[in-house]
């Protein structure tokens, strides 16, 4: 009986994803954003130590549209972006983590 309900846990919770994922639309995207230059975006950490995070748009081109939007939501606002002037104001305050970027050259 309990392995019946695990399997029923799971059941419903793979069909709860699929659900979520098959209504998921292009609307809550950030339409027609301007392609931002690609660069590299790392996480700071207090020990000076980087981490790369978003879209490698550096090490694949066709990553442009998530990296410019990983760069209008979370990095800096562009023109045409939805949202405050400058978003995860927690990454941008100096104190770490923080979110820098680097050029596509640069290698941590």
């Amino acid at each position: 009986m309990r392995k019946l309900a695990i399997l029923l846990v799971i059941a419903v919770t793979l069909t709860a994803i699929a659900v979520l994922l098959g209504t998921a639309t292009t609307a809550g995207a950030d339409p027609n954003l301007p392609n931002i230059p690609a660069h590299r975006h790392f996480i700071q950490l207090g020990d000076g130590s980087l981490v790369q995070v978003g879209p490698r748009v550096c090490d694949d081109a066709s990553l442009q549209n998530a990296f410019n939007e990983f760069h209008s939501n979370i990095h800096i606002a562009v023109a045409g972006s939805p949202g405050p002037a400058q978003p995860a104001p927690g990454l941008h305050d100096h104190r770490s983590p923080d979110i820098v970027s680097r050029p596509c050259s640069f290698t941590p």
